[in-house]
């Protein structure tokens, strides 16, 4: 009570508590987190900035979890390698959380983003954010863990995973080979901004594992605010999803593959293919297409006959 940020300083070991709080109380609660020194206790954060706390080098067990205050808006956590999942942090699982921006990087025991089957809980731990960045998560191979009798395309719907999610950024993360479940897909139409970097088990960034292999038929689904893909390093990359699906992408600003080698079709379906004159690229949300190796666009197939030549402008 009272905390407005806490901040945690892996340079020095030091942490920062900013509110009207004990400085003798706050130290006593971290010191089971091994920290040294309490840096300094101020007033409050002012308004404008968001309450945050930052983790560095902490000892985060499933079993004595971190509470965090529900109101918190900002978590970055550094170097927590005890950590298996965001789901061994208390706030995950506090239906009231703020949380909007989430950063997780050089945490070298995280498998997973979440472990549903640690709650019997039917809402959204991460259904307020908007902001997520993986890097350097060298045993994460899965963005959400369910027991094994759990089907992820009953459960998804109801959690509604990620309804609210902006931006995801992923990169460095050595064992991950699919990226979304196919049925969250439906989950991500306020996604702007998806990069993919240097994941180079990565084989499909929207998984068809599940999906009813009987259905032949094409089918469209649509990310109506996505603004910038980038897809960087990949090599084993193969797919951007199943070959009998679409991605209706109507407000793309920017496109950017390098070295994704292995991936021979891009599903993307911009509104302007049907124009009747695409030869003003000013008319179109799109603003460029940055590819290497060129020798890569001249082989991809795109599901538009006509595709390279109407995206030639933006090249």
């Amino acid at each position: 009570e009272g905390v407005e940020s806490v901040s945690f300083y892996r340079e020095n070991d030091v942490v920062e508590v900013v509110g009207r709080v004990d400085p003798a109380v706050i130290l006593r609660k971290l010191r089971k987190y091994t920290f040294a020194d309490l840096v300094s206790v101020g007033p409050i954060n002012p308004p404008h900035l968001p309450k945050r706390v930052i983790l560095s080098r902490c000892q985060i067990r499933r079993e004595d979890p971190v509470v965090l205050p529900t109101d918190l808006m900002l978590l970055r956590i550094l170097e927590c390698h005890n950590v298996r999942s965001l789901s061994d942090i208390s706030i995950f699982f506090q239906q009231t959380n703020q949380l909007r921006s989430c950063s997780v990087e050089d945490c070298k025991g995280i498998e997973s983003v979440l472990d549903l089957s640690l709650s019997n809980s039917l809402f959204s731990p991460l259904e307020n954010l908007e902001d997520l960045r993986l890097e350097r998560l060298d045993n994460l191979h899965v963005l959400i863990k369910l027991e094994a009798s759990v089907s992820i395309s009953r459960s998804l719907p109801l959690l509604g995973i990620f309804s609210h999610l902006k931006s995801f950024v992923i990169k460095e993360c050595l064992n991950m080979k699919q990226l979304f479940p196919f049925k969250l897909a439906d989950d991500l139409q306020n996604l702007e901004n998806l990069v993919v970097c240097d994941c180079v088990q990565m084989e499909e960034i929207i998984s068809s594992e599940e999906e009813n292999q009987e259905i032949n038929t094409s089918m469209e689904f649509s990310l109506p605010k996505l603004r910038k893909l980038e897809l960087k390093n990949l090599p084993e990359l193969k797919s951007i999803c199943s070959s009998n699906r679409t991605m209706v992408c109507i407000s793309l600003w920017n496109i950017e593959v390098s070295k994704c080698t292995n991936l021979k079709r891009m599903p993307l379906h911009i509104p302007f293919f049907q124009d009747t004159d695409p030869s003003v690229p000013s008319a179109h949300s799109l603003k460029a297409i940055c590819i290497h190796p060129k020798k890569w666009w001249e082989s991809v197939e795109w599901d538009y006959p006509n595709a390279k030549e109407v995206l030639l402008p933006w090249l």
